[in-house]
């Protein structure tokens, strides 16, 4: 059976002041027990996760359950409404214990708005998982060239079936109380990739200070097929829907 992962977004975040909508993605991969790790780098001004650069992770049991979660995040204030799912290359296995790594990485990483921020974080760890980037035959989109997460994630392509809109919130969300809470790696070694690595051949840089002043037109996302009237009466599922 395939491995999947998640792209998952908000077009309207972060809402700043004199800029265009840039975006915000989150990301989620599949365990071999079908359970799910799920995350994001909120940034640093969201009073929630671990405090430093709005990470936080959670291990939840189903598919349906990551898209519960990131759909009732609204209440946490972190809205998310659509998502993207991705299937590993066939003949490409997974590598759930790197992206873990690569996440526990992230998580001690500053957080910087027109650099390390959302979508660089979602890339490399996704890029761990699958060694590469291999999705749906293809290889995702570097965000070095696609770097506003809303142009990136228009940029991930997939079949219209896989894009999909969140399910509707619900507020019985575990809240986030503690550090310890919103973190799922806790016994995890950190390991950065090394794309990350100015010393390795594979290096891919980050250059925050050129995409400060980079041009930032408003990117209009495009939206799932079926709409959000049709996909709210078609109801919800028990069984996960992959």
């Amino acid at each position: 059976m395939s491995a999947h992962a998640i792209i998952v977004l908000c077009p309207t975040r972060p809402d700043l002041l004199g800029q265009p909508l840039l975006g915000h993605v989150a990301w989620g991969f599949q365990l071999p027990n079908n359970e799910w790790i799920i995350g994001a780098v909120e940034g640093d001004g969201w009073p929630r996760g671990n405090r430093f650069n709005g990470f936080w992770s959670r291990k939840v049991p189903s598919f349906n359950a990551a898209l519960q979660h990131f759909a009732n995040m609204k209440y946490e204030d972190a809205e998310y409404n659509q998502f993207k799912l991705l299937t590993v290359t066939h003949n490409v296995f997974p590598d759930p214990d790197a992206a873990m790594s690569v996440m526990k990485w992230v998580s001690g990483q500053k957080y910087e708005l027109f650099g390390r921020n959302c979508m660089n974080s979602a890339y490399d760890i996704l890029r761990a998982f699958s060694r590469g980037g291999n999705f749906n035959s293809r290889t995702m989109p570097s965000p070095d060239t696609n770097w506003i997460p809303n142009g990136w994630y228009n940029a991930i392509a997939v079949s219209n079936a896989d894009h999909r809109w969140l399910p509707a919130s619900r507020q019985t969300i575990h809240h986030f109380d503690t550090e310890t809470e919103v973190d799922a790696l806790a016994d995890v070694a950190e390991h950065q990739p090394d794309w990350r690595d100015p010393s390795s051949d594979n290096y891919l840089p980050i250059d925050a200070e050129a995409t400060e002043k980079a041009e930032k037109p408003e990117i209009s996302v495009d939206l799932p097929s079926l709409s959000l009237e049709e996909f709210e009466k078609q109801g919800t599922t028990e069984s996960d829907p992959i």
